[in-house]
């Protein structure tokens, strides 16, 4: 008599505890350290030489056994079953989407500004032509969804012709992710004809505040202003919104007039630490985001992705004015190559971008040894940047789990 787990579930071990991950409902059930043994034995052997069957001893064993037949997790075989057939490779990673970063100025003086752009930096624009380029090549490339970020991107004098290059090029998705205190009745007829999607920032429901983060007298009216203008066009918008010290007190207000607005309405995040944003005298003191905790849930393509590949990294890079190449708008200091110096197309296959490309929780400190790591979200840059040593691997933050005990801190 043997028992296995059905083919589409995969026994995840941790440092004390371990997991089943059912690749078909999605569900992750976390199990103790004596079921995960136990499961282990069955995988290699019959139940016979594992349990002594006439003894009471065993009943809490075949019990746990018979409730993951009646989950659907497993069954018990009277004859050797075959073995589990081998999960599918995960596809080497392509470009898919790419921040430009057009210019480093900006209008607004934001507390908190990853990029630390201000009205009086200098803009450090690449030649024009090179951007034109570079959207060729990043198309050629497989990329199908690019972003024009800033500073402020509606600063750049020829960012037009940067939108329909995209659009000739297929593009599929093209975002401007802009403060929106430019926007006029020009641009939203732009954006209409080109199929532009639009992202912008509120940090509160009301100017007092929301001009205290920006650091920009009246912009709390001008963004609120285009908002309007651009959802009356039916232009897609997205809100994003940033909560530090100064504004802790504003998640909900802020999630009220996105409902209001009939956008969606996420909860805020926190302060990135990175650039402007990296000072603790920025940190809310009351607010924190929910933590990391159960229930998890994955499925098969993303299980098997993520073991190879970084959830959120994977086929995205960040083009700076300087021509430097990053994984990730936060990640300033992660530079894989510059596009004056190296092809587009070399900075892609290089060594540099593909470690970061294929950075997993299996190196990553503590998560290495967590039984849910292949259903939990990451930041890298925000770990990094949480992290006092700056270290690149280090622990995901908001995660309350202890893997070595295999207890959730309250």
């Amino acid at each position: 008599m043997f028992f296995r787990l059905h083919d589409h579930c995969v026994l995840v071990e941790g440092a004390r505890k371990g997991a089943i991950y059912n690749l078909e409902t999605g569900k992750v059930h976390p199990i103790n350290g004596g079921a995960l043994a136990l499961l282990k034995e069955c995988q290699s052997g019959p139940l016979t030489d594992i349990l002594d069957m006439e003894d009471t001893d065993s009943k809490p064993y075949l019990d746990f056994l018979q409730r993951l037949t009646e989950m659907g997790l497993g069954s018990v075989y009277f004859s050797a079953p075959a073995p589990h057939p081998p999960l599918p490779e995960a596809d080497r990673p392509k470009l898919e989407f790419l921040w430009l970063e057009l210019t480093s100025a900006c209008n607004n003086r934001c507390l908190h500004c990853y990029a630390a752009s201000a009205p009086d930096v200098p803009p450090q624009t690449m030649p024009h032509e090179r951007w034109l380029s570079l959207i060729s090549e990043a198309r050629q490339a497989g990329a199908t969804a690019i972003q024009l970020i800033g500073g402020e991107p509606l600063l750049y004098p020829r960012w037009r012709e940067l939108v329909i290059k995209a659009r000739d090029e297929g593009y599929e998705f093209i975002e401007i992710f802009t403060n929106a205190t430019l926007i006029d009745d020009a641009c939203i007829d732009f954006f209409q004809q080109h199929g532009v999607h639009i992202a912008t920032t509120i940090y509160a429901d009301n100017p007092e505040v929301h001009d205290k983060v920006t650091q920009n007298p009246g912009s709390f009216t001008k963004t609120y202003s285009a908002i309007q203008k651009i959802l009356a066009a039916g232009i897609p918008l997205r809100i994003a919104s940033i909560l530090m010290k100064v504004n802790e007190y504003e998640a909900e207000n802020i999630m009220k007039l996105c409902s209001e607005l009939g956008v969606q309405a996420d909860p805020p995040d926190i302060v990135r630490p990175t650039g402007r944003g990296d000072a603790k005298d920025l940190l809310p003191e009351n607010y924190v985001k929910p933590p990391i905790k159960p229930p998890f849930y994955t499925d098969a393509p993303t299980f098997v992705r993520v073991q190879r590949y970084h959830p959120c990294l994977a086929g995205k890079i960040a083009v700076l004015p300087t021509g430097d190449v990053i994984p990730c708008i936060f990640a300033r200091n992660q530079v894989c190559g510059n596009i004056f110096v190296s092809p587009l197309t070399e900075i892609l296959s290089g060594q540099s971008l593909l470690s970061y490309w294929c950075t997993t929780k299996d190196q990553v400190e503590k998560c290495k040894d967590c039984e849910f790591r292949y259903a939990c979200a990451d930041c890298r840059p925000l770990a990094q940047g949480s992290d006092p040593e700056k270290r690149w691997l280090a622990c995901s933050t908001g995660c309350s789990y202890n893997p070595y005990l295999g207890e959730w801190e309250e």
